[in-house]
């Protein structure tokens, strides 16, 4: 086509693959001998009962993906954290290969202030092992940066400026489908300003001796968070742990405990207010050492009206976080803070230049999102986004949308990377403990919640083939076979077929 670039024609040639691949156009023959067929027992068997369950494979061949096998592909079911494939691949797709969260710290007058980006890996504690710092290395380097600059008070107030997100914490379907749990991480509040994953850890160890109070550390340590503790060392039981939220939070240590927590394993517990918690650490820090802010805690728009930063600031400090680390503990580790934020990031950040971004909120992140998918071909027809995560019983997708933004994002330039964020049998992530035999050949996104199962990725098999999948499983409860064991089953075959993949005249 005379006029258009390289990029252009390959943008082309994906959409129309995707489009093709999502039509229904191509299904696959059920005859013997070949893996149709082979993957159709499986997925006949009477241990099946009444699960429902919808499933598309495709063969990622050149040149021309083609559709292997499905079964139900365009049946609309909940995807659990499978949703966050549709999520990440938005954020690969749609903001740009250096895209990096800034977080700056600086002066106004006699002002500190902070200013957010959405930024949801500082203080992660699994980031912090793997660079073997504290949680709180972020702001003593920028106590490092204060006194550097001769700062050892501030006078006036601490701003914080957390507004490049909604003040909508938490996705408004959770409160009443999860009301019982939302003091768990995976309930997470997300704000502009984020710090230890929004929960605070607790660790519970005996005491003394049977009878004496138990010892119990809070980690990190703020004014934000109170304690109260009625625990008490004993010969056997448990500790129970609560906490309530108000406008500080109360974490509630009661029971008895006869074997110690560890820290490196803790309890952790969601936080009310995301960026209060933030400046809650960061003020503890910074008196530890040894700088003292006079005044108040405050929210504060500083930024001007089009988003961007007053040239009239004094740049103390920014903290950078790119994008890859974030994706995989997203999508490895099914981390459902980091998915809620990038939700939120690509409904700021997505379609404007990273300096000028808009609100991020819950409805621009499904919109940018909703129209990610038509952009690419795929027909989202029944699919419903209520969070980024798969957190929500109200979300809804189909095989047939999670293959083909598989099958786009095989095609992508950052291809590599993007299948290195998703977990390995084997060697890391939420199948680490799965399909062991298979590790460097498979790498998916599982999905759980009550009652559903889901898992959806790639399979490297014999003679270079590879695979797209998506399994969606629903009311597994009404099944006597393990939706796992189908899930891993269906991934065992992929991986070791070595015959014809439909019969002759489906191909």
């Amino acid at each position: 086509m005379a006029g258009i670039s390289s990029g252009g024609r390959r943008l082309w040639l994906v959409f129309g693959l995707v489009t093709w691949l999502t039509s229904g156009s191509a299904v696959a023959a059920d005859a013997a001998g070949c893996l149709a067929d082979e993957l159709g027992r499986l997925l006949t068997s009477p241990q099946i009962g009444k699960m429902r369950v919808g499933v598309r494979v495709v063969c990622l061949e050149d040149p021309r993906p083609r559709v292997v096998y499905d079964l139900n592909p365009d049946e609309p079911l909940k995807p659990a954290s499978t949703q966050k494939i549709l999520t990440t691949a938005a954020v690969f797709a749609l903001l740009p290969a250096d895209f990096k969260f800034r977080t700056v710290l600086a002066r106004r007058g006699d002002d500190l202030v902070v200013i957010g980006s959405g930024d949801p890996a500082i203080g992660d504690p699994q980031l912090a092992r793997a660079a073997r710092e504290s949680i709180t290395a972020v702001f003593h380097r920028w106590a490092d940066k204060l006194k550097a600059a001769g700062v050892t008070r501030a006078t006036g107030d601490l701003l914080l400026d957390d507004y490049i997100f909604e003040q909508r914490f938490i996705n408004a379907s959770w409160t009443t489908q999860f009301k019982d749990q939302m003091e768990r991480w995976y309930c997470a509040p997300v704000g502009g300003l984020n710090f230890n994953d929004n929960c605070v850890d607790i660790v519970v160890r005996p005491g003394g001796g049977v009878g004496s109070p138990a010892q119990v550390t809070l980690i990190p340590t703020t004014p934000y968070v109170k304690l109260a503790n009625t625990c008490k060392t004993a010969a056997k039981g448990e500790p129970a742990i609560r906490r309530t939220v108000g406008e500080t939070v109360t974490v509630s240590v009661s029971g008895s405990v006869s074997r110690p927590g560890s820290s490196s394993s803790p309890l952790s517990l969601t936080v009310g207010d995301p960026g209060l918690f933030f400046a809650s650490t960061l003020r503890t820090v910074l008196a530890a050492e040894g700088i003292a802010i006079d005044g108040a805690t405050r929210r504060a728009r500083v930024r001007l009206a089009d988003n961007s930063i007053p040239r009239d600031l004094e740049i103390v400090a920014v903290h950078e976080q790119t994008l890859p680390d974030v994706i995989q503990r997203c999508n490895k580790n099914s981390q459902n803070m980091f998915a809620e934020t990038l939700l939120k990031t690509v409904g700021a950040y997505a379609g404007t230049t990273t300096d000028r971004p808009r609100i991020g909120s819950y409805e621009t992140g499904r919109q940018v999102l909703e129209q990610f998918l038509r952009r690419i071909g795929v027909a989202d027809e029944g699919c419903v986004i209520d969070d980024g995560s798969g957190l929500s019983h109200s979300n809804r997708t189909t095989a047939a949308v999670q293959a083909g933004v598989l099958t786009y994002m095989d095609r992508h330039p950052r291809q590599e990377e993007w299948i290195a964020t998703l977990a390995e049998p084997g060697a890391d992530g939420t199948i680490k403990r799965r399909l062991r035999e298979l590790s460097g050949r498979v790498f998916a996104k599982t999905g759980h919640i009550k009652d559903v199962s889901a898992l959806a990725g790639y399979v490297f098999g014999p003679d270079g083939r590879r695979y797209a999948f998506s399994i969606l499983c629903n009311d597994t409860s009404r099944s006597r076979m393990s939706s796992n064991a189908l899930q891993d089953a269906i991934c065992r075959k992929l991986a070791t077929w070595e015959g014809p993949l439909t019969t002759a005249s489906s191909q």
